[in-house]
């Protein structure tokens, strides 16, 4: 048998009886195509002519990597008759002896080190070990007695390629032992080379954080990332995320607003092995910023109204840039608003606390209604007697701001039907749920999924990009923030939320959508948990949310945070349970 690489030079291989129809090539290069030839020699010497198989090619990349392979692996090799064994002293209650004379295994790998197990016994006998092809040592199994899980050859260094080891039954035993056979239990490839540093570092201030972004590893074994922070000047520490981080970007969140903060990144392979930590890049945590959408942000000028009439009439007319005011006094009725402004001009509403929109009536009607609009920002004046307080249904970049929302029959404020970029920021909300307690939320964004048949053709309510900020809600019958399941991207920060008027739920803040970030909220009064992330209606919600500088006042025994069946939420350690006997949060591990 012969043996041609990538059409160069031919070599012999092998020379076997009549009666063998097959034969192992152990030293085969990778990475190149090989053709083998046969011929045929009868008795008197006479050759044939060579028969050629196709060209082949063995890939380095069916090599094995770092890891444990049992006897069994199809990355091992096991040539000739070998004999397999149970016992349960065993890797994996099993393993494998070599019969014959010449019988081997062999295993591809790529790593800079193996080690071949298996048992040593009175019956047992030597074998070679190849590497690469070149013969490393003669190995005697022979032990007086017999025993298990034994690392009979390891070898180490190795360049961080591609590499075969093969070990050979040579029939030789030492002369106290009763047999010839060799043992095979395992192989464990080991990869002792460390990751490339990272690079591509970088750090942009996004969602009231900072977002570390990095370039992926070229590394075939990664198993994943380690992020470091350093504050000023101050020394590196691993920020505890619980396991690695698979993905290349991470959201830092509970820093200090106006402080600079370096950061670093590490690679980690299957193995273990740490790169070096890549170039520390600097970032400062900006402040957070309020939207201009205020009451103290309403234009001057505009129309003055005094009446519900005229209020409903301008409101009717409204365009790009109206400016309606209400003048104090009461207005007993609620208005409609489905007139829409720009981001450039938008329609503004607003007036003072003393302007009150007071209906009468808990049973009926809402004070604001927001009817697929844009850009029409509400704030300052005063809502009272309503069934519900300010609705916003399907609409796009609306503000209800500084309002005074009190006695109300169910919520005070519902964004819902996939209602984009609302800020609902600095209102005051009293005494919620006066008609049906169940519906007595503060803010509501969404819609349950009980009614996305019924309302939203079974698709989920995708209300997104709602920013509730800075509130003061207290005698809220049900929760006095409530993020329901398919509601996404939200930012709920510096809320006040009290629950001593809770009958319907336990918690101060409910988060069951996805990607929120929930920070500086003060909580009292809780008669449970007080911010709880779950969602158990709906499979894949209530994950990735992010929770930083929270302070919830709980009963001793309950959590200020607690998480439920979602996945990927970041619980800071900055959150905070200060009652006695109250704990922060039922996460195996706080983000530092």
């Amino acid at each position: 048998m012969s043996r041609t690489v990538d059409g160069e030079s031919t070599e012999s291989i092998a020379s076997v009886p009549a009666s063998t129809q097959s034969f192992d090539d152990p030293d085969a290069r990778l990475d190149v195509n090989v053709v083998y030839a046969v011929t045929a020699i009868d008795g008197t010497g006479l050759e044939s002519t060579a028969a050629s198989a196709e060209p082949i090619l063995l890939a380095s990349s069916s090599a094995a990597p770092s890891g444990l392979y049992e006897e069994t692996s199809a990355f091992i090799d096991r040539v000739g008759t070998w004999t397999d064994l149970v016992h349960s002293s065993d890797s994996a209650r099993g393993s494998a002896n070599a019969k014959a004379i010449g019988n081997y295994a062999q295993i591809l790998f790529t790593g800079t080190g193996a080690q071949w197990i298996g048992r040593k016994g009175p019956s047992l006998g030597k074998a070679d070990i190849y590497i690469d092809g070149a013969k490393t040592a003669t190995i005697d199994l022979y032990s007086k007695d017999q025993i298990h899980q034994q690392t009979l050859y390891s070898v180490s260094g190795l360049s961080d390629a591609t590499h075969r080891l093969r070990v050979v039954r040579t029939g030789a035993q030492n002369s106290a032992s009763k047999g010839k056979d060799i043992s095979l239990d395992a192989i464990r490839v080991v990869d002792t080379t460390p990751p490339p540093v990272p690079s591509g570092v970088k750090v942009t201030a996004q969602r009231e954080g900072l977002l570390v972004e990095w370039a992926s590893s070229p590394t075939s074994d990664l198993a994943g990332y380690v992020v470091y922070r350093a504050k000023g000047s101050g020394s590196f520490d691993k920020i505890t995320v619980g396991s690695l981080l698979t993905e290349t970007s991470f959201l830092d969140i509970g820093l200090d607003y106006g402080e600079s903060y370096r950061f670093s990144i590490t690679a980690v392979d299957t193995s273990g092995n740490v790169s070096g930590r890549s170039t520390a890049v600097t970032r400062t945590q900006p402040a957070a910023v309020d939207p201009p959408t205020r009451a103290s942000d309403c234009p001057s000028g505009g129309k003055t109204v005094s009446t519900l009439t005229a209020l409903r009439s301008e409101i009717a007319s409204a365009k790009p840039g109206t400016v309606i005011r209400l003048a104090p006094g009461t207005y007993r009725g609620g208005v409609t608003v489905a007139r829409s402004g720009t981001a450039e001009a938008p329609i503004w509403i607003c007036g003072p606390k003393t302007a009150i929109l007071d209906n009468g009536n808990l049973q009926s009607k809402n004070g604001v209604l927001l009817q697929d609009v844009s850009n029409v920002n509400v704030a300052g004046f005063s809502i009272r007697n309503f069934r519900k307080g300010v609705v916003v249904t399907g609409s796009t970049s609306t503000s209800v701001a500084d309002l005074d929302i009190r006695e109300i029959g169910e919520e005070a404020i519902k964004v819902r039907y996939n209602s984009v970029s609302t800020v609902v920021q600095y209102n005051a909300i009293r005494n919620t749920g006066r008609a049906v307690a169940t519906y007595g939320e503060g803010v509501y964004l969404g819609t349950s999924p009980q009614n996305w048949c019924e309302l939203l053709d079974c698709r989920p309510d995708a209300t997104t990009l709602s920013q509730v900020i800075g509130n003061d809600i207290r005698g809220t019958t049900a929760d006095p923030i409530e993020a329901k399941p398919g509601t996404t991207s939200g930012i709920i920060r510096g809320n006040i939320l009290d629950g001593a008027a809770l009958t319907d739920v336990t918690n101060v803040l409910a988060v069951k959508g996805n990607d929120y970030l929930v920070t500086d909220n003060v909580g009292s009064n809780a008669k449970g948990s007080g911010v709880i992330v779950m969602e158990g209606e709906v499979s894949g919600n209530g994950s990735n949310n992010f929770l930083a500088r929270n302070s919830m006042q709980v009963p001793s025994g309950q959590y200020a945070i607690f998480l439920g069946n979602g996945s990927g939420n970041v619980v800071d350690c900055t959150n905070l349970a200060p009652r006695s006997g109250s704990l922060r949060s039922n996460a195996s591990s706080c983000q530092k």
